[in-house]
């Protein structure tokens, strides 16, 4: 367990040095130590908030540091776990097997060989492709184009928005393609499928639809299902309700087809990554609120993504319903969930708002009387950005520069532990239970 922790500091001290360097900046420009550690822990914690501009900052060789903190940070414990267990050379052992069951997803009739090679091949083959996409509609959205320059950043981009980290290489972030719908659906795809988790791309790997005989066939498992369900069903939301409640603001002047283009671009970087084409800081109070629950769900398990996760929402759903009902225990479909499971979505919602409620206190006490709680919307921004940063998600009302040295650290924090304390805990759970010795009298208590 003291591996991920350890691991992602170093990457995240490495990436500090590197931005330090002189030779990494534009000219007129330097960076210091907070800033630089800053950065280096949105990189590789795929988060994508930052207290610099960073078009305006890093010149091709800092952009090319970043490059490797986001791909590094990406891939996250998936394959980290998965080329451990094989590297060792060792048989996986049973609490080998929970430890990669919980945080990568049983699949079957799969070794941790093919999981890991499947997911690299699903990871260079889907940034690739996304990067060869923008590339070609970025090329044609100029008259004279730099092609090395252009290529550049569709791959930059592309890694970016696969890895969910958001960070982009224009000053302006995105808002040069808020014109170019293609553009806008290329990156909201990559973003998508990062956030929908390589366990579930691989589970599809295994499953030939097409095939009559069902042992032949395989199956979707209840964790791909939920996850491709819920991120649907998110995503709709999210575009409905940013449209509606823009719809006057920042929307108002923008075609039928640029706000559908912008909402929806919103809803999905809204629960993953930190692009955007519409200033957060603009938009009403409504779509910040809705934002904010959106980041708070997440992604799915195993993704890229941060939050508690779309599984862990929909788990908390169902045992609402169940209860509803007077159902003993959680049934969805022909599937009956075990016991611990919403034990343990309980504990991850609670541990998750405990963090968000802690660091929003710290926070406001901390910025009170200073610029940063004197923007737009105040106290709305400061839980914005905690949960953006904790979330790992990046988007931002632009208080980010403005917060004081302590608030900055207190971010740091929250995105660190955002991007690995839900690894630590799945890992931590997925250890044997300790069963009672002894079993107590059961006792009835009033609820609600």
């Amino acid at each position: 367990m003291r591996l991920v922790p350890l691991g992602f500091g170093a990457v995240i001290l490495l990436g500090t040095a590197l931005l330090l360097l002189p030779w990494t900046h534009r000219a007129g420009h330097s960076l210091g130590w907070r800033d630089a550690l800053f950065l280096s822990t949105s990189a590789t914690c795929v988060t994508g908030l930052s207290t610099v501009n960073v078009g305006e900052t890093f010149n091709w060789l800092g952009e090319v540091v970043l490059f490797a903190l986001i791909q590094a940070g990406g891939l996250g414990i998936f394959t980290a776990s998965l080329s451990l267990v094989i590297l060792s050379g060792n048989r996986l052992s049973l609490t080998d097997e929970q430890t990669i069951q919980a945080t990568v997803g049983r699949l079957d009739r799969a070794r941790p060989l093919d999981i890991f090679i499947y997911a690299c091949l699903f990871v260079v083959g889907l940034e690739l492709a996304g990067a060869v996409a923008l590339f070609w509609l970025m090329s044609h959205a100029s008259s004279h184009p730099d092609i090395y320059r252009t290529l550049w950043e569709a791959a930059f981009h592309s890694v970016s928005a696969f890895c969910n980290a958001g960070i982009s290489t224009y000053p302006e972030n995105l808002a040069r393609w808020r014109d170019y719908p293609g553009v806008l659906a290329v990156l909201s795809l990559l973003v998508i499928t990062g956030g929908i988790g390589l366990m579930t791309l691989i589970n599809l790997r295994y499953f030939y639809f097409w095939r009559r005989d069902p042992l032949r066939r395989g199956r979707l498992t209840l964790q791909t299902k939920l996850s491709v369900l819920s991120a649907v069903a998110l995503l709709l939301f999210g575009t409905a309700t940013s449209w509606a409640f823009e719809l006057r603001h920042t929307l108002s002047h923008a075609s039928l087809g640029e706000q559908l283009s912008w909402s929806f671009f919103h809803s999905a970087m809204s629960r993953t990554a930190g692009f955007n084409v519409v200033d957060p800081g603009q938009m009403s109070p409504p779509t910040l609120f809705t934002t904010i629950v959106l980041m708070f769900i997440g992604g799915a398990p195993g993704s890229t993504a941060g939050g508690i996760k779309t599984v862990t929402f929909a788990v908390l759903l169902l045992t609402a319903w169940s209860a509803l009902r007077r159902r003993d225990g959680v049934q969805l479909g022909k599937h009956r969930l075990p016991a611990k499971t919403a034990p343990v979505a309980t504990l991850l919602v609670l541990l998750a708002l405990a963090c968000v409620v802690t660091a929003v206190g710290v926070l406001m006490l901390l910025e009170d009387g200073h610029p940063a709680s004197q923007t737009h919307q105040q106290w709305m921004a400061v839980v914005f950005e905690t949960v953006s940063a904790f979330c790992t998600v990046g988007l931002s009302t632009g208080i980010t520069p403005l917060l004081t040295p302590g608030g900055q650290c207190v971010i740091i924090a929250l995105m660190f532990m955002g991007r690995i304390g839900p690894l630590m805990l799945s890992i931590y759970l997925a250890r044997p239970a300790n069963p009672l010795r002894v079993r107590q009298p059961e006792e009835e208590l009033a609820l609600g």
